[in-house]
C-alpha cells in the first residue's frame, strides 16, 4: 500500500498507519461506543428533618426524637437500605419581624430499595411524621448497571470487528486480528435522577404517598483497537 492509498482513503473516518515497503501488513486504528437503554429498578430517596427552637438542646432533642422514630420505622423492612446524612446546628440570629434568637437543627436520611412501591409507602409515612422530601427517584442498581455495562461492552467489541472487516474490504486487504484492544476500565457509577417529590411541612399538611415514574435511561462502552490488515 502507497501513501497515496491512505490519504485516498482517510475519508473513511479511520486513522490508517501505511505499511512501508518490505511491511506486509497494515495497522488500522478505531473505536466504536456502544449504548444499552435500561430501565432503572432502584428507587432513591432524600428526606431530612429539621427544627428551630430558642435551645439549641431542644432543637437537637427534637430532631433526634424524629430521627430515632424513622430509623426505627425503616429498619423494619429488611428491603429498604438506610443511612443518615450531616447533622447540622446553628444559630440564627434576630431578625427584624423576630428579636428572638433562634437555634436550627436539621439532619438527613437516605432510603434505596429494589421495591419501589415499599419505599414510597414508607416515605408517605414518614412526611406525616414530619420528615421533608428532599428528593425522589428512580436509578439502576449496581447488578443491573454491571449487566447492562457488559452487553454495552459486547455490542461495541462486535461493532469494531464489523468495521475492522468492513474497511479491510474497502482497501483491498483482509482483516486478520486485532494487534491491541483497550475498554474504558471503569463504569460510570449508576446515579439516581432525583427530582422534587411533595413534601410535609407537618403531620396535618402531609398527603398521600408522592408517586415517581422511571424513564430508561443510557449506559454506554467504548473500545479502541488496532487491527492488523493484510493482503489478499
Amino acid at each position: 500500500m502507497t501513501l497515496t492509498t491512505c490519504i485516498r482513503h482517510a475519508t473513511l473516518g479511520i486513522f490508517l498507519l501505511c505499511a512501508m515497503p518490505g511491511q506486509a501488513e497494515t495497522v488500522l486504528r478505531l473505536g466504536e461506543t456502544a449504548t444499552v437503554m435500561v430501565t432503572p429498578d432502584e428507587l432513591a430517596t432524600t428526606m431530612r428533618v429539621e427544627a428551630s427552637s430558642a435551645s439549641a438542646a431542644d432543637a437537637q432533642n427534637r430532631v433526634n426524637t424524629v430521627m430515632r422514630d424513622a430509623l426505627a420505622l425503616a429498619r423494619q423492612n429488611p428491603a429498604i437500605t438506610v443511612s443518615t446524612g450531616g447533622y447540622n446546628v446553628w444559630r440564627s440570629g434576630p431578625t427584624p419581624q423576630d428579636r428572638t434568637e433562634r437555634w436550627q437543627a436539621t439532619q438527613s436520611l437516605t432510603l434505596t430499595s429494589l421495591d419501589g412501591p415499599l419505599l414510597l409507602t414508607l416515605v408517605g409515612e414518614l412526611q406525616k411524621k414530619g420528615m421533608v422530601t428532599s428528593g425522589l427517584g428512580w436509578r439502576l442498581s449496581r447488578q443491573t448497571h454491571r449487566t447492562a455495562y457488559k452487553e454495552a461492552t459486547k455490542q461495541a467489541l462486535s461493532a469494531l470487528r464489523g468495521r475492522a472487516e468492513e474497511a479491510a474490504a474497502l482497501l483491498e486487504l483482509r482483516f486478520a486480528s486485532f494487534k491491541e484492544i483497550s475498554i474504558d476500565n471503569t463504569a460510570p457509577t449508576p446515579t439516581a435522577r432525583m427530582m422534587p417529590a411533595p413534601m410535609a411541612a407537618s403531620a396535618m399538611e402531609a398527603g398521600p404517598p408522592p408517586s415517581v415514574a422511571a424513564d430508561d435511561v443510557p449506559v454506554s462502552a467504548t473500545a479502541q483497537a488496532d487491527a492488523i490488515l493484510m493482503p489478499r
